[in-house]
C-alpha cells in the first residue's frame, strides 16, 4: 500500500491493518524518543493513535513487539539511506564517504533506535542489524571489487567497516560538538588505504 495513504483516508472502523500498523509505529518512535522505552506507556500511545489499547495489542503482541516493529523500520530505513548515498557515486573514496555520513547523520537522528538496542533484552536485533548492515556493505563493496578478490576476505572487511562506523557513532553521542561531516572525514582517511585492495 503507498505509504502516502493515511488514516483519514478510511471511514472510522475500517483502516486497512498495514496502515493502522505503519501509523501506530510512527507514533511509538515519537514516543520512544521523548520518554524512553520505560516511560513510553501504552495507554499514552492509544491516545495519540486514536485507538484502544486492545488494538495495539493485537497488532503487536506486547510493548516489547511494538517496539521490535520500530526497530525493524528504523533497520530498514538505515540500510535504503546508505545504499541510496553510496549508489549517488562511482568514485570508491565517494562512496566510502557518502555512505558513512549517511549512516552517522541517521545515527545523529535515531539515537533512540541505537539505545533501544543496546537494552539487553533487544540485543538479539542489535545483532541481527549488524548482520544485515555488514551483508549490506559486502554488497555494496563487490559492486566494484575487481575480479579474484577473496570473498571471505570482502566479508571480514565489511563486519568491519560496519564496526568502525558503530563505533563512531557511539563516540559522536559523547562529542556532540564534533561535526558529523568531519568525524565521517576521520573514518574515511582510516579505512580508505586498506579498502583500496577492493576497488
Amino acid at each position: 500500500m503507498e505509504a502516502s495513504v493515511q488514516i483519514t483516508d478510511f471511514p472510522h472502523g475500517r483502516v486497512p491493518r498495514a496502515v493502522r500498523e505503519r501509523q501506530i509505529v510512527g507514533l511509538a518512535e515519537e514516543l520512544f524518543g521523548e520518554r524512553g522505552y520505560a516511560g513510553a506507556s501504552m495507554d499514552e500511545l492509544s491516545r495519540r493513535a486514536g485507538v484502544t489499547k486492545p488494538v495495539v495489542y493485537e497488532l503487536f503482541g506486547s510493548k516489547e513487539g511494538l517496539v521490535r516493529a520500530c526497530l525493524e523500520r528504523w533497520a530498514e530505513r538505515l540500510a535504503a539511506s546508505v545504499a541510496d548515498a553510496v549508489r549517488a557515486h562511482e568514485d570508491p573514496e565517494a562512496r566510502l564517504r557518502a555512505g558513512g555520513l549517511a549512516f552517522l547523520r541517521f545515527a545523529a537522528d535515531n539515537r533512540v533506535a541505537w539505545e533501544l538496542m543496546f537494552e539487553k533484552r533487544f540485543s538479539d536485533a542489535m545483532m541481527d542489524l549488524r548482520r544485515r548492515q555488514a551483508a549490506l556493505i559486502r554488497a555494496l563493496m563487490e559492486e566494484i571489487a575487481p575480479a579474484g578478490v577473496d570473498p571471505r576476505e570482502v566479508d571480514a572487511a565489511a563486519h568491519a567497516v560496519n564496526s568502525a562506523y558503530e563505533g563512531a557513532a557511539l563516540w559522536m553521542w559523547e562529542h556532540p560538538e564534533t561535526p558529523t561531516e568531519e568525524l565521517a572525514d576521520w573514518i574515511v582517511d582510516l579505512l580508505l588505504p586498506g579498502l583500496r585492495r577492493f576497488t
